[in-house]
C-alpha cells in the first residue's frame, strides 16, 4: 500500500568550474592504523590519537585547522585534547569568539557571524527538492571575513587559485543558481525555492524489487558487513557500568536557546538562560540534603572536581541514580566575560571515554559523579 517509506530526492546543484583535485597521498584513515574499517567519517577522538607520536603509528598529523569548534569543551576527555594540541606544529583556529581553543592557536583567523555574511546554498534532500540561500542581515564587524574570503586569499598565496576561480561569492552563487533555472537576484526576493520531483517514485509500488544498501541489498537482520569484520552480525546485549556508592550517572543534553558551547556569551540568550544546573531526584536530595539553588562542585570517578560550581536543581524530571547536566558551560576564558564561571563543564567531567569498536564513535555516558560541598584538588586516579 502506497505511504510509509518514500524515495527522497535531492536538486543536482553543479560546483563552480574548477580543476580536478589531485589524488590523495595520505589521509585520515592512514593515521587510524587499519582500525574503524566501517568508518564514514574521520575522527575527532581518533584524530587526536594520531597527532600524539606513537611507535606504532606510520603517519602523525602534524597541522590542524579548527573552524568553528571549541575543542576544549567539545570533546571529552580535556588533558588528551591538550596533549595533541601540544605535539602539533601548526594550530590554525577560525572563530567568532575568543574560545578556549584560541588560546592555544599559532595563527587565529576572526570570522564574522553567520548574520553578516553570504554562505552556500542550503541544498535539501527529501520529499519535496528545494534550495535556499542564506545572505547578510548587516556588515561584518571588527575587520571579521568569511571564511570563503579566508580560503580564497590564502589559495592565492598557495598557488591554488584556479580552485577559487570567481571574483565574488555572489559571482559563485549566481552562477550555480543559473545552472538549475534560478538567480541570486530571485532567491534574494524568495530566499526558498521548491522545484519539482523528476520522477513519480515517491512511494514504492506493490511488488516493487528494492535494493538497499547492504552487502546482500536487502535488509538484513544478520549484518554481513560486520561479520566480515569480526563483530559480531547481531546485537550482543551488555550490562552497563554500575556508579560506586554515592555517585550517579552523568548525564548531559542541550537547551533549545543555546548552540553547544558557542553561545554561552551571547547577551540576547544568556538572557534567556546565562548557566546550567545540576538536575538532582527529590529522593537523592534528600540524602544529601540538597537544596534548589545550592552550590556544589562535582567530582567524577576519576577524582576530578569541576573547576566552577553548580547550582541544584530538585527535580521529578530526572531518575534517582542519575543527574542531568545541559552541555556548553563552565567556561574557563575570562574574555568569555558572560560566560566565565558560570555553571560546570560536562566535557571536563567526562574522562572515562569509550571507544565504539566498529566505527570509532564515542561512548560518553561511561562516567559518575558525587558531589562535594568545597573546591578540593583534583586527585587524578
Amino acid at each position: 500500500r502506497r505511504g510509509g517509506f518514500y524515495r527522497p530526492e535531492k536538486l543536482e546543484v553543479p560546483d563552480y568550474p574548477h580543476p580536478p583535485f589531485p589524488d590523495v597521498k595520505r589521509n585520515w584513515r592512514l593515521a587510524m592504523n587499519g582500525k574503524y574499517a566501517l568508518a564514514d567519517l574521520a575522527l575527532a577522538n581518533g584524530v587526536c590519537d594520531a597527532t600524539i607520536p606513537t611507535p606504532d603509528l606510520e603517519c602523525n598529523i602534524k597541522g590542524w585547522i579548527v573552524n568553528g569548534t571549541n575543542l576544549i569543551m567539545t570533546l571529552p576527555d580535556k588533558e588528551k585534547t591538550i596533549k595533541a594540541l601540544n605535539n602539533l606544529e601548526l594550530l590554525v583556529v577560525v572563530d567568532t569568539m575568543p574560545m578556549e581553543i584560541t588560546g592555544y592557536a599559532d595563527v587565529v583567523l576572526p570570522e564574522c557571524t553567520y548574520l553578516e555574511r553570504w554562505d552556500d546554498l542550503r541544498i535539501v534532500h527529501g520529499r519535496v527538492p528545494n534550495i535556499a540561500l542564506r545572505m547578510p542581515a548587516a556588515e561584518p564587524k571588527y575587520n571579521t571575513k568569511p571564511a570563503y574570503w579566508m580560503a580564497k586569499e590564502l589559495s592565492k598565496k598557495m598557488g591554488l587559485e584556479d580552485y577559487f576561480a570567481w571574483n565574488s561569492i555572489e559571482e559563485m552563487l549566481d552562477w550555480q543558481l543559473k545552472q538549475v533555472g534560478s538567480s541570486l537576484e530571485e532567491m534574494k526576493r524568495i530566499g526558498v525555492k521548491n522545484f519539482p520531483r523528476t520522477a513519480d517514485d515517491l512511494y514504492f509500488s506493490p511488488g516493487e524489487e528494492i535494493e538497499f544498501f547492504t552487502n546482500t541489498g536487502k535488509i538484513e537482520l544478520l549484518s554481513t558487513a560486520f561479520a566480515d569484520e569480526g563483530f559480531d552480525p547481531f546485537p550482543v546485549y551488555t550490562p552497563h557500568m554500575e556508579p560506586p556508592a554515592g555517585f550517579y550517572h552523568l548525564n548531559y543534553g542541550r537547551a533549545p536557546m543555546h548552540t553547544f558551547s558557542r553561545t554561552a556569551n551571547n547577551p540576547n540568550l544568556t538572557d534567556l538562560m546565562d548557566e546550567n544546573k545540576v538536575w538532582v531526584n527529590p529522593k537523592v536530595a534528600k540524602e544529601w540534603d540538597l537544596k534548589n539553588d545550592q552550590e556544589v562542585y562535582l567530582e567524577n570517578q576519576d577524582g576530578v572536581v569541576s573547576d566552577f560550581p553548580v547550582k541544584v536543581r530538585v527535580t521529578e524530571r530526572i531518575r534517582f541514580d542519575s543527574v542531568y547536566i545541559v552541555h556548553g558551560f563552565g567556561h574557563s576564558d575570562k574574555k568569555l566575560s558572560r560566560a566565565f564561571g558560570k555553571g560546570v563543564s560536562d566535557s571536563q567531567l567526562i574522562t572515562r571515554v569509550l571507544m565504539d569498536p566498529i566505527m570509532g564513535g564515542t561512548g560518553m555516558r561511561g562516567n559518575f559523579v558525587t558531589f562535594r560541598f568545597e573546591k578540593e584538588s583534583e586527585v587524578l586516579s
